[in-house]
């Protein structure tokens, strides 16, 4: 599950990605899609931060990126590039969104002048002109503008929170590298579905006292067990993997 450090930078998925300002894009805006999320139906994972933990072990497996850089991300596809959880354009609507996709076309850039600076993806299928929530309004940014650049923000500041509790990870020594094995129906012998860095268990159990009641204290290992949990979902994803391959073989 090694897809770079593009899942975790701000420009995964996003094909131009422009800073934003009125003279580049003062004409354009925001208008709704009927295929939302068309733009990530070929992601096998997606990047999550720590505060989505709690609502992505629902529904994804929950691995990290590699040993060297871990960033956690949402499994959604497994051996084919296709997101298993996007149906024409549309995500399943009884499973979690991550919040990156969310901020999508947009994503945070950095502070100028003390205030916000987002990029945005020109070629997104929501960005045009005469568009329904205009970037900016008499030269100024919109109201829905600045709402979804906040939005930003605080993603940005979760990532980096993330990115804090992976290097604690990798220090601990508890990351290792793992695979997710199948049994396909008809046969006895197993298949690799994934291979992926997780937290090992064992190397958990084996910490010592003070820095187990550090993690605890800092929240972090209610975050570990949920990543933990997570891995319950290889499974029902295989199934998803299953059905939705079911109508092509009909075919």
């Amino acid at each position: 599950m090694d897809n770079s450090e593009k899942e975790q930078g701000g420009l995964f998925l996003y094909e131009q990605p422009e800073l934003m300002s009125a003279e580049q894009h003062g004409k354009l805006g925001l208008t709704p899609a009927d295929k939302p999320y068309a733009f990530a139906s070929h992601a096998r994972a997606v990047p999550l931060t720590l505060a989505e933990f709690a609502s992505a072990q629902r529904n994804y497996p929950i691995v990290f990126t590699n040993l060297e850089n871990p960033f956690p991300v949402a499994v959604v596809g497994l051996l084919e590039d296709e997101n298993l959880f996007i149906n024409d354009g549309v995500w399943d609507p009884a499973c979690y969104v991550p919040a990156y996709l969310r901020c999508h076309p947009f994503s945070f850039a950095g502070e100028q002048e003390g205030r916000i600076a987002v990029v945005v993806d020109r070629k997104a299928s929501t960005v045009t002109e005469n568009a329904r929530y205009p970037f900016f309004v008499d030269g100024k940014l919109a109201t829905e503008t600045e709402s979804m650049m906040r939005f930003c923000a605080q993603y940005e500041a979760e990532r980096l929170r993330t990115l804090n509790f992976c290097t604690q990870l990798r220090d601990l020594g508890l990351l290792a590298s793992q695979r997710a094995m199948h049994t396909p129906d008809g046969s006895t012998e197993e298949q690799t579905l994934a291979n992926y860095v997780s937290v090992d268990t064992q190397k958990l159990a084996e910490l010592s006292d003070e820095a187990v009641v550090e993690l605890h204290r800092s929240g972090r290992l209610a975050s570990i067990y949920l990543q933990a949990y997570s891995m319950e979902n290889w499974q029902p994803l295989m199934i998803r993997r299953d059905q939705r391959a079911k109508p092509a073989a009909v075919k």
